[in-house]
């Protein structure tokens, strides 16, 4: 079980995440939000410096206004509290951590008990 961060308003169900090259195996450890309305994972722009990751193309992304605009497209291994995810495509925002969309909570069984500012993500 955990636990959500409090330190952010409203609390927000948190975990340690690294994002990984998969052709170098540079990792960067940062938290990750697990965020259900998100389609696909989000990475720090920074990361793509420091982990040397090429952009493989652009992927058209829609925010909450309903407006698509192309995004940089890069493949990135995920490891989502001890759970290794190989070749996730991920974009990239001005953001402090990786906002963990549902590619790559679908590999999981996630169970939020907002009451209590607890959760439960398992590996079936």
């Amino acid at each position: 079980m955990f636990h959500y961060d409090t330190q952010v308003m409203p609390p927000a169900p948190v975990v340690k995440t690294q994002v990984i090259n998969p052709l170098t195996e540079e990792t960067s450890h940062l938290p990750g939000k697990l965020d259900t309305g998100a389609a696909m994972t989000v990475i720090p722009r920074e990361i793509v410096t420091a982990l040397h990751l090429e952009q493989m193309g652009d992927v058209l992304c829609q925010g909450y206004d309903g407006v698509e605009t192309p995004r940089p497209l890069y493949y990135v291994a995920l490891e989502v509290t001890g759970y290794h995810i190989s070749m996730v495509e991920v974009t990239t925002s001005p953001r402090r951590d990786v906002l963990l969309g549902r590619d790559v909570l679908n590999h999981f069984i996630l169970t939020l008990n907002g009451k209590d500012l607890t959760f439960e993500l398992q590996d079936p």
